[in-house]
């Protein structure tokens, strides 16, 4: 769906290019500098062995412990091969992935506690590097088999797993070989639990701009809202959301009940895109 011809759209657009390239080469430089195991600090870092693995980002360790890694989700499936109770092979590609790298690396992982050291679950938040000093979830980020998944509060490490994404899409590799088709916003059901695993990638035209607070919500034509928290606007510095009103947007990120509606939170530039 193509959006609607304005007279800003040229400079809206031209900003966001802008803006998305200059955050590549930052982040470029971040995956260089800032996420090899030798760039971090010593002290928390402790070498472990790995048992085996329990889910696409939970580990069981050899001294018995169960972690849970930080930064991945599973890639969303095409539309075309989503029944209407979505089954769990969603996470399956990650899994192998996982395991695959694991093998290579002797089942040896150098892990450090993320912040929060803990999920809502109480299970350990991991970080993880492989021997050769690579960080785990990005080097399967940048091969395509998974998405970044921020944590709730911001870590300097968010930045190698976007980096990390943006060179698997430049190489058009793993889930970025074709890229994948977004759901449009009406097949989204507030009642349909099924329809809110994982990340979703969605399509939609925004419909109204709210500013409660710091915080900006786009309303989509449809049950959904895109929400941009105000820990999080300042990826977007030159964005003016009243904009995007009447545009033909793609998002991408986990659906969840708010209200009688959903809700997405969009963290990164990467997450939403304006239709040409």
């Amino acid at each position: 769906m193509a959006s609607r011809v304005r007279p800003d759209e040229g400079v809206l657009q031209g900003a966001l290019v802008c803006v998305m390239g200059l955050l590549f080469l930052l982040l470029a430089g971040a995956t260089a500098a800032e996420c090899r195991l030798g760039d971090q600090e010593p002290r928390g870092l402790q070498e472990v062995g790995v048992e085996r693995v329990l889910g696409f980002d939970r580990l069981r360790l050899t001294d018995g412990r169960t972690i849970r890694l930080i930064g991945l989700t599973p890639a969303v499936p095409l539309p075309e091969a989503m029944a209407p109770v979505r089954d769990l092979s969603l996470h399956e590609g990650v899994r192998d992935a996982l395991e695959a790298r694991l093998e290579e690396a002797g089942q040896h992982l150098t892990l450090r506690a993320g912040h929060p050291a803990r999920d809502s679950r109480d299970r350990p938040r991991m970080h993880a590097w492989l021997p050769d000093g690579a960080l785990l979830a990005a080097r399967l980020i940048a091969a395509g088999a998974a998405m970044p998944r921020p944590g709730p509060r911001p870590d300097p490490l968010d930045a190698c797993l976007y980096a990390a994404e943006a060179e698997a899409r430049a190489g058009e590799r793993g889930l970025w070989l074709e890229r994948p088709e977004a759901l449009p916003v009406r097949v989204l059901d507030p009642l349909d639990g099924a329809l809110r695993q994982g990340r979703l990638r969605v399509q939609g035209d925004v419909v109204a701009v709210r500013e409660p607070g710091r915080h900006w919500v786009m309303e989509l034509y449809g049950p959904l809202d895109l929400l941009i928290r105000g820990d999080d606007r300042d990826h977007w510095p030159d964005l003016e959301p009243e904009s995007l009103t009447g545009e033909a947007v793609i998002v991408r990120g986990r659906v969840y009940p708010w209200r009688d509606r959903l809700r997405m939170r969009i963290r990164h530039p990467l997450d939403l895109e304006v239709e040409d």
